[in-house]
């Protein structure tokens, strides 16, 4: 892996970025809005799913949220991946990023149960997200120590 970061990091697009005195912050903020969807979308749902807001039906909720919560995951994958590059060699090491990424795919793994399973069966469907509420935010509170572990 120490030599993939290293050629990484030796691309001119991670070059780019590190020289870039605009680029790079616009892309560190893309990163932050992009969880900020995904996160404002998958609480909202899931409390929902999980029966603890009912206020709107749970389908609706699905129909509106889950198209944002999507978004919000692209955009934080895309710029959390030119973030990356900069300093692969580094978060390629960094336990906590290692455990945040962990996370992510557990929090993913999560969702597509629920969308094959999760609506037909509601007290799964619940469990998975209550697992969900849990999952999410420990990969954002993961990313944001991960930013001060490296910074």
């Amino acid at each position: 892996m120490t030599a993939v970061a290293a050629v990484l990091e030796a691309t001119a697009l991670a070059q780019f970025l590190k020289g870039s005195y605009w680029v790079y912050p616009l892309v560190n903020a893309g990163h932050v809005f992009g969880v900020a969807l995904l996160i404002g979308a998958v609480v909202p749902l899931d409390l929902t799913l999980a029966g603890i807001v009912r206020r709107v039906e749970p389908a609706a909720a699905a129909t509106l949220l889950r198209p944002y919560a999507i978004a919000g995951f692209l955009l934080a994958t895309v710029c959390g991946a030119l973030l990356f590059v900069t300093q692969a060699g580094d978060y390629a090491r960094n336990p906590l990023f290692l455990a945040k990424i962990g996370l992510i795919v557990l929090a993913l793994l999560n969702a597509g149960l629920h969308a094959r399973i999760g609506a037909g069966n509601i007290r799964l469907g619940r469990a998975l997200a209550v697992v969900s509420l849990a999952l999410w935010p420990l990969v954002l509170l993961l990313g944001r120590l991960v930013g001060y572990a490296l910074g």
